[in-house]
């Protein structure tokens, strides 16, 4: 709906996000009561700062998985930072709407992990996940210069299996090995890594690099572009059935066209370069044979 209604272009999806936010907050407060393990008990600053989930690291197989966790989230900002920028430099009508694919499929791989799980493992299913990464951002770059639609839309529906292979599995495992007294604590830690640590170095990388490659060719193409398609007002149906649809940029500059679709081809080669390099570096370091659909005897005690 925020694509079809134009807001995801402007500050209004802020205002969006702000009151959805304090909706959600405002219902939470209807949910069935859920006391605190510890409540009464005073604060436990060593929970806080998860001092004794960092014992965890003594673990060859948890170190190498933190680790590159942390370090494959780099490049995974790259895709969140500046995909919709991307889709409406190659011309996509509702860029937001068309980014809605990946959370289809996401859905719909949630679905099948159970069985994915029992067929391939911890290690398999992590290794899938970062690979599918590397796949995505080598259609997002190959799929630029021709503007081939089929390899960026399949980039884009390839989220299902790059969240859910990866983020969810890495939680999964995470809470299977942590003893019970500190998985809170674990999970936590995973989160600082990942979506903390990583994304935070990521977004500042993914930033620069796009500020010194494809900012000026990208800013000169968008003017270009001005006034191409149409200007109606669309229904949401009709907004609904423009996801697919791409404008006809036969009327912009060629030579714009080209020189800033190279340019997005030589930005997205860089996060699939680093996740690359970082899966090839788990698959070589990470052995734990751990299976998460047994039972508890798996995790420590």
């Amino acid at each position: 709906a925020v694509g079809f209604m134009g807001w995801s272009s402007n500050l209004d999806i802020f205002y969006i996000a702000g009151a959805t936010s304090l909706i959600l907050g405002i219902y939470s407060f209807s949910l069935p009561n859920t006391p605190a393990p510890l409540k009464g008990s005073p604060v436990d600053f060593r929970g806080l700062l998860m001092v004794d989930a960092i014992s965890m690291f003594k673990r060859p197989a948890f170190a190498v998985f933190m680790i590159c966790s942390c370090l494959v989230c780099i490049p995974l900002a790259y895709y969140y930072s500046f995909t919709s920028n991307y889709l409406s430099s190659v011309g996509f009508t509702q860029a937001a709407s068309t980014m809605t694919i990946g959370q289809m499929s996401e859905i719909f791989f949630m679905l099948l992990i159970p069985f994915f799980f029992r067929k391939l493992g911890v290690k398999n299913m992590i290794l899938i996940g970062m690979l599918a990464w590397v796949l995505r951002y080598l259609l997002f770059a190959f799929g630029a210069e021709e503007q081939v639609i089929w390899m960026i839309l399949f980039g884009i529906a390839l989220h299902g299996i790059c969240y859910d292979f990866f983020f969810v599995t890495g939680f999964m495992y995470t809470d299977k090995i942590a003893p019970k007294s500190i998985r809170s604590q674990a999970q936590s830690m995973l989160v600082f890594f990942t979506q903390g640590i990583g994304l935070y170095i990521g977004y500042k990388v993914a930033g620069d690099k796009f500020s010194s490659v494809v900012k000026e060719s990208d800013a000169a193409l968008n003017t270009a572009m001005a006034g191409i398609g149409s200007q109606d007002e669309l229904s949401t149906g009709e907004q609904l059935a423009q996801m697919f649809s791409v404008n006809d940029l036969s009327e912009v500059d060629s030579n714009i066209l080209s020189t800033t679709m190279s340019k997005w081809n030589e930005f997205w080669i860089y996060p699939a370069i680093m996740a690359g390099v970082i899966a090839v570096i788990f698959f070589a370091a990470f052995w734990d044979k751990i299976s998460i659909t047994s039972d508890d005897e798996n995790s420590s005690e």
